[in-house]
């Protein structure tokens, strides 16, 4: 991600007082921070770095934050607050059930956007925290979701938002496209955040689709119940003493990147985890990168395939799309450690080889925007949207749930694309289906 677009989030006066200076100091180091951690990764970024970039000594810095990992966890919570406190005042001034969900969308994109880099940051860099400050994040960020969820509850509850599909849901795929944006948002190539709410709020409310009653409702009481337990997201890598293939290694190594970060994860490690020695690694490996590319390539191959054989039968371009977000998200979750790898450490391979994984994530996105130009095209999907930020809605509406979705769950990866595919084409709105 290119942050030189990016401005600094507030100016500041240079006459503030002692407690000011104080704040716009820690302002700049959190603007600092977060672009050196996105760019380098919060192991790899020293605070010598972050000191040089603001303009003080390292021993300086130290009178502002106790350590680097307090600076990521005062910027995350700052953050979190900030976009709480901006919602919760916007939704606070209005009264219409539908106006608060859109007012909802409004602040949480001008102020995601305000303060993008950082955002960008929690959402790569939140696991280096501490356990006890992770908590703790994750609390304020639990604390902000059930804002969200209790604002689709009181239009539910007015009859304005559909109710055959759970809040839990509505409230999870609205967040996917709105924070989605906080990676592919140019300030100097895009449309103000004000606008984007534009465009974010109609295919959130009232679908995709020209015609939502073509979209098949969801079966009562869908989903019925927990499932039964399934099998463990994580995989068998390799018995002692036993070979690790191929797979088993881009597995193992998944696994540890998605967990820790690829900075963080040592090859010892992952020869630990395939129950090798760190030396036997090496007999299949001439680097960690080698495993990083190689991840980032099977997951965006793989889906590219699933979604592209799963479509080429279907003749009719709104099935074709309702298809694509079903296969996007059994495909992707099949591989969820793989896909959530290449999503926050790709930017740690090296130039070449990131330019070819960027290829191969831009070929999968020409095919989603090719399903949703045929459907456009032949008067299935509403035009009044650009096809450009239909596909970027939905690239956020099912990518972000790798984040979230647990195997464990209420739902299977295909319940979940049923549903997800519900939403993008008839919406959350209750009229929607009218």
């Amino acid at each position: 991600m290119d942050f030189s677009s990016i401005q600094p989030s507030r100016d500041f006066s240079m006459n503030d007082n002692p407690a000011q200076t104080q704040k716009r100091t820690l302002e700049r180091l959190f603007d600092a921070a977060a672009t050196l951690f996105w760019v380098k990764g919060y192991a790899a970024t020293t605070t010598r770095e972050i000191a040089a970039a603001v303009g003080i000594q390292q021993a300086s810095l130290y009178y502002h934050i106790a350590s680097k990992e307090d600076l990521l966890y005062q910027l995350c919570v700052s953050s979190l607050e900030q976009i709480r406190t901006d919602v919760q005042a916007a939704v606070d001034e209005v009264r219409d059930p539908l106006g608060r969900i859109r007012a909802l969308i409004r602040a949480h994109l001008a102020t995601l956007l305000t303060y993008q880099v950082r955002h960008v940051t929690m959402l790569t860099e939140l696991r280096a925290l501490s356990s006890r400050h992770h908590e703790q994040v994750l609390g304020l960020r639990k604390q902000y979701g059930r804002l969200v969820r209790s604002v689709i509850e009181e239009a539910q509850s007015a009859g304005v938002v559909r109710t055959d599909i759970s809040a839990q849901y509505l409230y999870l795929a609205l967040l996917n496209v709105l924070n989605w944006a906080v990676l592919w948002f140019r300030r100097d190539q895009e449309l103000p955040a004000d606008r984007l709410s534009g465009l974010f709020t109609p295919v959130f409310l009232d679908g995709a689709a020209v015609l939502p009653a073509r979209v098949p409702p969801m079966p009562p009481d869908f989903p019925a119940g927990p499932r039964k337990k399934s099998a463990s997201r994580g995989r068998k890598f390799a018995e002692a003493g036993e070979k690790p293939t191929a797979e088993r290694m881009l597995n193992a190594a998944a696994a540890l990147f998605s967990k820790k970060g690829y900075t963080a994860t040592s090859t010892r490690e992952i020869a630990a985890l395939l129950r090798i020695q760190k030396a036997s690694l090496y007999y299949h490996i001439e680097s960690k990168e080698d495993l990083l590319y190689d991840i980032c390539k099977s997951s965006l191959e793989r889906i590219r395939l699933d979604v592209a054989a799963a479509v080429e039968n279907v003749p009719d371009p709104f099935e074709r799309t309702s298809t694509l977000v079903r296969t996007h998200i059994e495909s992707m979750l099949r591989d969820q450690d793989r896909h959530s790898a290449t999503l926050s450490e790709m930017r740690a391979l090296s130039k070449e080889r990131l330019a070819h994984v960027i290829s191969l994530r831009d070929a999968y996105e020409d095919l989603v925007r090719s399903v949703l130009q045929d459907a456009q095209s032949a008067g299935a999907l509403r035009a009044d949207i650009s096809v450009k930020y239909l596909c970027l809605i939905l690239l956020g509406l099912v990518n972000r749930v790798e984040v979230w979705y647990r195997r464990n769950g209420a739902l299977s990866p295909g319940e979940l694309g049923e549903i997800l595919a519900v939403i993008f084409l008839s919406g959350a709105a209750a009229t929607a289906r009218d």
